[in-house]
């Protein structure tokens, strides 16, 4: 048995189980908790991006760039991740 059957077997057990709407919500609430609390660490740890992103946002969206920097990189930090290996 190659590998592509047996990972295609797996697959397909895999999705043969039947979820609830509440239990895939449940299951995204899960994920979402380490992702985020990662963003926030990466945030923390890198202000000066934050900050390079408030000036971005500041003529745009005066009121609550701050907040929306900050957001936008706990949410993003994936991105941001990728610049940094890339450049």
């Amino acid at each position: 048995m190659n590998w592509y059957a047996m990972l295609a077997g797996m697959l397909r057990r895999a999705l043969g189980y039947r979820l609830s709407v509440e239990q895939l919500i449940e299951i995204g609430l899960w994920l979402a908790i380490p992702y985020l609390l990662i963003g926030v660490v990466w945030a923390f740890l890198h202000p000066l991006e934050i900050a390079q992103m408030e000036d971005a946002l500041l003529p745009r969206i005066p009121a609550g760039a701050n907040i929306i920097s900050f957001g936008l990189m706990v949410g993003l930090w994936p991105l941001s991740l990728l610049t940094l290996l890339v450049c």
